[in-house]
């Protein structure tokens, strides 16, 4: 009767859990971890990769099938222990990580809270419990493992009907999400300078080199292109030298006119709005298909269900970006 009961109660917290969870993980993760087709090509980082990227942009001019894994105030550290859990339900031919976060390490605080959006999408598992481990500390570990314990505050946002969203994506643009608005910046300049010192990301560029190398994955490293500081670019920059050592290829946006700057962001910290994302989306569709033999699923009567969602997104884009 005891066990019984327990069971009961086990089940009862695993419902609540679920309730009570924001949607944010659902929109933004459910079509990957619902695929059955799987993705050639999966893309990595921060809230810059997750504004920038349109997989279903890549669908509609190449036949690519792609997914945005991009988080808010992901380190590269994070990045590792998110490559290598989705690649235990899809691993990709081409895995692109974004190199932005060059300067953050995987310990700071401040960054925890965005980890939920992608941990809180990934099923209960011995998988799960091995990266919450490894990426958080303890005291951590029963909010990400169980956010019930997190997300028990939520009654005046459900009873309400008001939730934010964390993220503004929709499960037809595969990961990605579109932010409306022109931030331009006067007194932008690029540089070509490099930091010398060890910066926390080179460690996670290193373990994520590793990790595809392992596992057969083709690895690029990415800087997309926005506003960056002076520090942040020269920290991008570290970061081709590294990308060099390892052998694997360096895509350094930065230092190319593939967007307009006084066009192109959404807000002062480099975010790009729907122009300047369908610019860099077609240039590393471009680039990967050059470099990479990616098949044009286009013809393929099995993934009929991304031209549904194409129209979806093209509809979707058209209503808030009608330019």
């Amino acid at each position: 009767m005891t066990a019984l009961w327990l069971a009961a109660l086990v089940c009862c917290l695993m419902l609540a859990d679920k309730m009570m969870r924001r949607d944010d993980a659902e929109r933004k993760y459910g079509a990957f971890f619902e695929d059955k087709q799987g993705f050639d090509v999966l893309f990595f980082g921060t809230s810059r990769v997750l504004d920038a990227i349109q997989p279903m942009e890549l669908w509609r001019d190449y036949g690519m099938t792609s997914y945005n894994m991009g988080n808010n105030s992901e380190p590269l550290g994070m990045t590792c222990h998110v490559l290598k859990l989705a690649m235990g339900v899809h691993k990709p031919k081409v895995a692109v990580v974004d190199v932005y976060y060059m300067n953050h390490a995987l310990d700071e605080a401040w960054t925890y809270p965005y980890r939920h959006v992608f941990l809180d999408a990934v099923p209960f598992g011995r998988a799960k419990i091995e990266a919450v481990r490894a990426s958080l500390p303890q005291s951590e570990w029963m909010e990400f493992l169980m956010p019930f314990s997190l997300y028990h505050g939520r009654w005046d946002e459900i009873l309400s009907g008001q939730t934010e969203r964390m993220i503004d994506c929709e499960p037809y643009m595969m990961g990605s999400e579109l932010h409306v608005g022109v931030e331009s910046r006067d007194d932008y300049a690029i540089t070509t300078q490099a930091l010398e010192e060890e910066l926390p990301g080179m460690q996670g560029m290193r373990d994520i080199a590793a990790l595809c190398r392992e596992n057969g994955i083709e690895l690029v490293f990415v800087a997309l292109p926005g506003h960056a500081s002076e520090q942040e670019q020269m920290a991008m920059n570290s970061a081709g030298i590294v990308a060099q050592e390892l052998g694997v290829p360096f895509v350094n946006m930065m230092q190319e006119d593939v967007i307009d700057r006084q066009t192109d962001c959404f807000d002062q910290l480099g975010h790009l709005n729907p122009g300047g994302a369908s610019k860099v989306t077609a240039y590393l569709g471009a680039w990967l298909t050059e470099n990479y033999a990616l098949e044009d699923h286009r013809g393929d009567a099995a993934y009929d269900f991304w031209n549904e969602n194409l129209k979806a997104f093209e509809a979707h884009r058209a209503r808030v970006w009608p330019q």
